[in-house]
């Protein structure tokens, strides 16, 4: 059993707007990363600091237990209040997900305790499944100041790199990877299929 999270607790800063209620092919982004994850998990999750803005959802909602730690402390949040050992976290902002790739990476979890998406050296640390078993190493390092970097805390525990080969030979574009960080980020991937 798997839990859709998504994370929307950002500030938004280089895109001017809070992200997640941005219009995109006529609906919200929040609600794009819902429907998204709706078909591969058994339940929904949003994780935020200020849940103002997401009461008219029809799912789960959760305040950041640890105001202003980043996504870090959203995947935090989001395992602790988890009613699944396992999430699924995305980034408000991506607006698209290839199930097949979906499917590959629940698929790999077996015998660890994450599973990430990799192009060479860099992560896709918001796009990856996490087990509950992943919270000692996140609480010790939200306890350290400054380590809020997702992938700082991946040397503590078992993790399975879904290798760039992986995943392009499902997604070959990185469509499931494209996110809006700005307002000509999202007319840019408006483009996308």
């Amino acid at each position: 059993m798997v839990t859709g999270v998504v994370l929307a607790g950002g500030k938004s800063v280089r895109f001017g707007a809070n992200k997640a209620l941005q219009q995109f092919r006529g609906k919200r982004l929040i609600e794009h990363a819902i429907d998204l994850l709706r078909p591969f998990c058994d339940d929904l999750l949003v994780v935020a600091n200020d849940l103002g803005p997401y009461f008219g959802l029809d799912i789960a909602l959760a305040q950041d237990i640890i105001a202003h730690q980043g996504p870090l402390g959203g995947i935090y949040t989001a395992l602790l209040f988890s009613p699944c050992e396992w999430i699924f976290a995305r980034a408000t902002d991506m607006p698209f997900l290839v199930p097949g790739l979906a499917a590959a990476m629940l698929a790999a979890r077996e015998g660890f305790d994450a599973v990430v998406p990799r192009a060479g050296d860099f992560y896709e640390p918001l796009m990856a499944l996490y087990h509950r078993r992943c919270c000692p190493a996140i609480a010790d390092f939200l306890e350290r100041e400054g380590e809020r970097k997702i992938t700082n805390f991946y040397k503590k525990i078992k993790v399975r790199y879904f290798s760039e080969e992986e995943w392009r030979a499902i997604d070959p574009g990185g469509l499931s990877f494209r996110n809006a960080n700005t307002p000509e980020d999202l007319a840019a991937i408006d483009g996308s299929p």
